[in-house]
């Protein structure tokens, strides 16, 4: 009889133990439910219309990116320039994945240790047509050694971001540096563009400058001629690699772009539209302006003088060794 009692005793501990077991389980799961999220949100990059992005310690200011049919422009204020379109789809890319890792902090007193205040932090608010479909903000950025990343002996760096979505006192730590993905530079979002070609195509380039120092350089068959001597091989080679994929970052305010450019490179060639790139220099005030029919909405300008002096070469860059020594030989 004492052996039965003991059985059935057993059963019955094991079966509470059994249900307490099963509570516990569904407990832990809701509160992992409230305390961290699989996904803050959900974006689909084919579907996003806008990407409103309103800077740290800059009140109601705010740069917007619309998308146009299938291009997008930069909206500051009340000005507009066409963006660049590959930088529009890595941000997009990034928010469509953008997941917590794990919770940083659980209430408003963590706000400013992680800089997620509305005054410390960046606020972006994504739209798809009218309904918001992230509206967040980015933080406190912070790097760290991965060593299961390894590259050549180098340990790779994980970079983790801190981000609180609108309606969530909680902060959560995300993969990315994602306040340098959501700048407030305009630049940071524009066509850089300032020349694209195939140089295969290219037959002539006419370098117009002012006073007499104009020349030309003329294909034909595969040789270079400057002017009607040929030009050095090499050093043209050398200088259309350099051209043939231009990019600069530097963009002219509006406020000081000059009236006149009287540097032109006339640009012309084969299954090809004619390119002009015009150049004007400031030399009192050390500023240096190109543009290009490229990219018509952007004016590039700065006190550097790299860019000018890339697209606007002297005569002697493309002639050679030889023909340099015949010339000095003969002063």
């Amino acid at each position: 009889m004492f052996r039965k009692i003991n059985n059935k005793t057993l059963l019955i501990i094991f079966a509470i133990l059994a249900i307490v077991a099963v509570i516990v389980y569904f407990y832990d799961q809701k509160k992992g439910e409230r305390t961290f999220k699989d996904e803050l949100f959900k974006v689909d990059s084919s579907a996003v219309t806008s990407i409103t992005i309103y800077p740290k310690g800059k009140g109601n200011e705010f740069l917007k990116l619309n998308k146009t049919g299938n291009s997008w422009e930069i909206q500051v204020q009340k000005k507009k320039y066409p963006a660049d379109s590959s930088v529009i789809q890595s941000i997009l890319q990034a928010l469509a994945h953008i997941t917590p890792e794990r919770v940083a902090g659980t209430d408003r007193t963590s706000w400013k240790e992680y800089e997620i205040t509305d005054s410390l932090s960046t606020h972006v608010v994504v739209e798809q047509g009218n309904e918001v479909t992230a509206d967040f903000r980015t933080g406190k950025v912070s790097f760290s050694q991965n060593r299961n990343r390894q590259n050549y002996g180098n340990y790779g760096m994980d970079v983790k971001s801190h981000i609180r979505v609108a309606g969530d006192d909680r902060v959560y730590i995300v993969d990315g540096f994602l306040s340098m993905m959501f700048a407030d530079d305009p630049s940071r979002y524009r066509n850089r563009m300032v020349v694209k070609l195939d140089k295969k195509n290219l037959t002539k380039l006419s370098f117009i400058y002012p006073s007499d120092s104009s020349f030309m350089l003329l294909k034909e068959g595969s040789r270079w001629f400057l002017n009607d001597q040929p030009a050095d091989s090499a050093l043209t080679e050398q200088w259309l690699n350099s051209f043939a994929f231009l990019t600069n970052g530097d963009f002219a305010d509006e406020e000081t772009q000059p009236f006149t450019f009287p540097f032109n490179l006339r640009i012309e060639g084969n299954n090809m539209n004619v390119i002009d790139v015009k150049g004007a220099k400031d030399t009192a005030a050390k500023k240096y302006f190109v543009k290009s029919t490229f990219n018509p909405a952007a004016v590039f300008g700065g006190p550097s003088a790299i860019l000018f002096n890339q697209v606007f070469p002297g005569k002697n860059k493309f002639e050679g060794s030889q023909k340099k020594g015949k010339k000095s030989s003969a002063k």
